[in-house]
């Protein structure tokens, strides 16, 4: 039921997530920086598209409102959801949980379009090359989902996504402010450093990722269980 339960409060967000794909792919393939390549420019915009679509679909703590709802303080149901015979932490997971399958079904979905519709990067791009990509690009984002799911146990909708895209821009300034090797930096590992031009898995990448991303998360579900509603 928890789940059916979150369908129903995600599938809009996950529509528009989808909109949204197909509009950024049109902008990555006609605008951006002129040195690169085509196929080079389309996955550096993508890289940006996975983690905004992993902030937009991140799980929305316990709370249960629908999307593009604005309210003021806790929507009505959270209550409802709170009286279930289930824990916060389950209640937790399961919403988070559905967020991530959504995030990569999004990420597998574009990919797939992509080596569908363009015919140039098909050619130089095998099925298990597309699938690699598939993977790396999940794993490297679940520390952005998880953010985004953090902030969203203390935060409005609208804070949570304003905060994650401030909080994930100025990271990925950092990284290239900084010089972060490109075996260490996990925004890289999606675009311009990622495995269908290198042929090789961003094994560090993917281990800091997923690092912080079991970081926050148990960060959000300390801050479920202790919250008071």
């Amino acid at each position: 039921m928890l789940w059916y339960k979150g369908w129903l409060e995600t599938r809009f967000r996950l529509l528009f997530v989808l909109g949204f794909g197909a509009f950024f792919v049109f902008l990555a393939t006609h605008t951006g920086n002129s040195a690169l390549t085509p196929g080079q420019r389309l996955v550096n915009g993508l890289s940006t598209y996975w983690w905004a679509a992993a902030v937009m679909l991140a799980g929305a703590g316990i709370k249960t409102q629908a999307a593009f709802q604005a309210t003021k303080g806790l929507h009505g149901s959270v209550y409802f959801t709170l009286s279930l015979p289930v824990s916060r932490l389950r209640l937790l997971a399961t919403r988070a949980g559905l967020g991530m399958l959504e995030t990569v079904a999004v990420i597998a979905g574009a990919v797939s379009t992509v080596w569908l519709v363009f015919p140039g990067l098909r050619a130089g791009l095998a099925v298990w090359d597309a699938l690699e990509y598939v993977l790396v690009a999940a794993i490297c984002v679940s520390a952005c989902y998880s953010l985004s799911a953090l902030l969203a146990t203390f935060l409005d909708d609208m804070w949570q996504f304003w905060g994650s895209f401030i909080a994930i821009f100025f990271l990925r300034w950092l990284s290239e402010a900084f010089r972060v090797p490109p075996s260490l930096n996990v925004f890289r590992a999606m675009g311009l450093s990622s495995t269908l031009f290198t042929h090789t898995l961003p094994w560090a990448c993917m281990g800091i990722s997923l690092g912080a991303a079991a970081i926050l998360f148990f960060a959000a579900v300390k801050v479920v269980q202790l919250r008071e509603y």
